[in-house]
């Protein structure tokens, strides 16, 4: 065995362990809330807590199959478990911490009815994140980059990324987001990687719905981890009709702005960013350049090579609370929003669509219109 496959294999069992601890976290405080006591209520339970998760796992074998309707909606509501666990997870930590708290307090609550609440929060505020997600707001910026040739001042650009086209966002979710782009008329326009969802099929409106889009000085686009999981001959085969730019960890120079695109490297494979930037062709690093990179994690080694902004997705702010907790940590404090140091910037979007599960709480989907000074 390869230390890649042992490093995906280790992967996906601590993915599955926490899955399976989260489930029986839920299916132990549900007894004690309610005080369950039959045995065949207990086995309905469990039943149900083994089946919802691993209804995701079949599903998305299926979904490499057979494309239709059907399939989608199992899809979507099999991921939408997902997220809704997640927070039912997080609403009974907080009543047993509550309950804990209550004993040191003297306070006499009543465990029963604060687990109802748990509940009753919980698909509430799941609901909110289905409805959330569907509804990409638009955020404005202004960034200052160094030396930035007159053609490009002022002028206002578009950042999409995460848009996850696939089961759940397809071709209404995207003639929207394209009409969106055009109203604003940009001068152009930066995709940073995970356009595609890991679907296969199903992508024919793309390519006339990307050529509607209005950008005089281009479109561009680097990949992200879900085109890997697609495929990128598959990738490839889909923009090969489009009037998109697609970067192989290279160079182009648009009116005097360098634009760099370094795509999402393979699973556990590691790029080194400050590298790639020092040996492509024609780089100056005292020149205005910008740099489209799915994931925010090598900042400093692109501020280092000399580029001026960095544009970034891949955290989703998280997507769903509380794991915006984790995504900061992991990513330095560089999960959302522009951060700037000296000459140097780098935004992170949360971006348009959602991976699994189709739902966004504690953060909102977003498309960035920057104004470049």
């Amino acid at each position: 065995m390869t230390k890649r496959t042992t490093l995906f294999v280790l992967f996906v069992c601590l993915v599955l362990g926490i899955a399976f601890l989260s489930h029986v976290f839920v299916y132990f405080s549900l007894l004690k809330f309610f005080g369950i006591n039959s045995p065949e209520i207990k086995l309905n339970l469990l039943i149900l807590l083994i089946c919802l998760p691993l209804s995701f796992i079949f599903i998305s074998v299926f979904t490499h199959y057979w494309e239709n309707f059907f399939i989608r909606f199992l899809y979507f509501f099999a991921g939408l478990w997902l997220g809704l666990v997640t927070t039912i997870v997080t609403s009974f930590l907080a009543v047993w911490a509550l309950f804990a708290l209550s004993g040191f307090m003297g306070w006499t609550l009543n465990l029963g009815r604060l687990g109802e609440l748990a509940l009753i929060f919980s698909f509430a505020y799941s609901a909110y994140g289905v409805f959330n997600a569907q509804k990409p707001r638009t955020k404005h910026i202004t960034v200052t980059i160094k030396n930035l040739p007159i053609e490009w001042q002022n002028q206002k650009v578009v950042h999409i990324s995460d848009v996850h086209l696939g089961h759940v966002f397809g071709k209404k979710f995207f003639g929207k987001l394209v009409r969106e782009i055009n109203n604003w008329h940009p001068a152009a326009v930066f995709v940073t990687g995970d356009l595609f969802d890991g679907i296969e099929n199903g992508f024919e409106y793309v390519a006339p719905m990307v050529n509607s889009i209005e950008a005089p000085k281009g479109i561009f686009f680097v990949t992200g981890n879900h085109e890997n999981y697609l495929g990128l001959k598959k990738v490839d085969q889909i923009l090969k009709e489009t009037k998109i730019k697609t970067f192989r960890d290279d160079m182009t120079v648009v009116e005097g702005l360098q634009i760099i695109g370094i795509n999402y490297p393979d699973r556990f494979v590691r790029k080194s960013v400050g590298k790639i930037i020092r040996s492509i062709p024609g780089f100056d690093p005292e020149g205005p350049s910008i740099l489209l990179y799915h994931s925010p994690f090598q900042v400093k080694q692109a501020k280092r090579a000399g580029i001026k902004l960095q544009l970034s997705g891949h955290t989703h702010r998280g997507q769903i609370f509380p794991y915006g907790i984790i995504t900061k940590i992991i990513s330095r404090g560089n999960h959302y929003g522009l951060h700037q140091k000296g000459d140097f910037s780098v935004y992170t979007s949360s971006g348009v669509g959602t991976s699994v599960p189709a739902m966004r709480t504690g953060t909102a989907p977003e498309i960035v219109i920057i104004t470049l000074k």
